[in-house]
């Protein structure tokens, strides 16, 4: 026994010690107004630069749905002195890769590259932010591709599933709109309102930049603040929604036809109102206990002990005005009331206590074991500095997650899965074929809806 005792005491010594060193290595700076944080990384010769927007997906006229999310993904589409292929070609030169994240509530940019390359690669992205043209004849070939890709999902059926679950469960909030926006939106989006939309972002949103690498990353803050066309102080407006809270009345089954499909996806879940995200450590030992991994309630009922499934897993998740909960899994079309009935039942006594002790503490232990790994990779550790900022949660509570963890109760997790995914408050979605409604209205009255409306 004392040969696993010490390797652990030494793995805890050193968690502590990461720990300690990542808070040292955190610094803030001012740069012109614009608000940097920057996180300490000398063991490699690289860099990852967030752009962070403080408005998203909200910000589209509702004439106009999916134009933030065009305009980030449009950006490297051509500038008055660079078309497509020569600003493609000079990024791809130098290694680098890049993506936009449109949300409801904020947008980000991503940049990584070589540290040596830094000064012209954020020459050229900046002059993207800054001269971005989006030529008609390019903004027409990417119309072309999202309106494929649109009508191909259905040969996904997993995704699919994600985009119907999301837009029904959140129905009725500012959130329930594909961020993206749907297929008819895309013969609004035209060369004007891109250029209309990238001059509101660089003028009018407030911004924050998240820096990761050795210390010549901090070399790029001329040309932040003379190259990027972020003017007006880099801009003051920050995305606050407000909206009455949704009235949650369950359960409610519906139905998204395909056609030919052999196999079922399940998706079980809800909006969660302001009131109900304020403890979101506890959200997620709750979820994780319930559907977090190979040992969980779920997976044991419906994988190991009845084999109605491969996979199945809960979260329970929350942005800055709002949350999430939902249980994903697929199982084959003669088996689907069985697995929503083991959904339910497993929910149900797991929501009043029956369950060992012993099972959720090691849970616990996993949950707060785990979650130090997650420094191990610095630019995620960045990206959760961003998450906390934009919520408005002090960066302390990364560190002393894994302590909460180990000191919740076990009332306080029935009580959170009752309150959460409590069986008379969620949405149940089952994607696949017509012949299903037979079955699932033996659970409860269901609404069919063609898988078209959705894209």
């Amino acid at each position: 026994m004392k040969r696993f005792i010490v390797p652990l005491l030494i793995l805890l010594f050193s968690f502590d010690g990461l720990t300690a060193d990542l808070k040292g290595k955190i610094s803030k700076f001012n740069w012109d107004g614009l608000e940097v944080v920057w996180l300490k990384d000398e063991r490699f010769p690289t860099y990852s630069v967030i752009f962070y927007f403080a408005d998203g997906a909200l910000s589209d006229d509702k004439k106009r749905r999916g134009e933030t999310n065009a305009m980030f993904s449009l950006l490297d589409t051509g500038t008055r002195r660079f078309n497509r292929k020569l600003i493609n070609d000079a990024l791809d030169y130098y290694g680098v890769s890049r993506s936009a994240t449109v949300y409801h509530e904020f947008s980000s940019y991503s940049v990584s590259g070589l540290l040596k390359d830094i000064i012209p690669t954020m020459k050229k992205v900046c002059h993207l932010f800054d001269d971005a043209t989006f030529p008609k004849k390019e903004i027409k070939k990417e119309l072309a591709k999202l309106k494929n890709s649109f009508n191909n999902m259905v040969a996904s059926p997993s995704s699919l599933a994600n985009r119907a679950f999301r837009q029904i469960s959140l129905s009725g909030t500012p959130f329930g709109y594909p961020s993206e926006g749907m297929l008819k939106d895309l013969r609004h989006i035209n060369q004007r309102g891109l250029r209309t939309k990238l001059k509101y972002f660089n003028q009018k949103v407030k911004k924050k930049i998240y820096l990761v690498g050795p210390p010549g990353v901090l070399d790029i803050k001329k040309i932040i603040g003379e190259e990027c066309g972020w003017s007006q102080k880099n801009g003051s407006f920050v995305r606050n929604v407000k909206y009455k809270p949704k009235k949650i009345h369950g359960p409610s089954y519906y139905l998204i036809t395909v056609p030919n499909a052999n196999q079922a996806q399940v998706r079980i879940g809800r909006f969660l109102n302001p009131n109900e995200i304020g403890q979101e450590e506890l959200m997620t030992l709750s979820s994780g206990f319930l559907g977090g991994g190979f040992t969980s309630r779920l997976m044991r009922e419906v994988r190991v002990k009845r084999g109605l499934t491969y996979g199945i897993s809960s979260f329970a998740s929350r942005q800055k005005a709002y949350g999430r909960s939902g249980i994903y899994t697929s199982t084959k079309n003669s088996s689907v009331k069985e697995l929503i009935e083991v959904v339910r039942n497993t929910i149900s006594y797991t929501s009043k206590g029956d369950f060992d002790l012993n099972d959720l503490k090691r849970a616990q232990g996993h949950l707060a074991g785990g979650h130090y790994f997650r420094f191990e990779n610095l630019d995620a550790y960045l990206g959760q500095l961003l998450y906390f900022d934009h919520i408005g949660r002090p960066y302390d509570d990364l560190f002393t997650f894994a302590e909460r963890i180990e000191g919740m109760k076990k009332s306080q997790v029935i009580k959170n899965i009752d309150e959460v995914f409590g069986w008379n408050r969620q949405v149940i979605l089952v994607l696949g074929s017509k012949s299903l409604k037979k079955d699932l209205e033996k659970l409860g009255k269901v609404k069919v809806i063609n898988y078209k409306k959705f894209l």
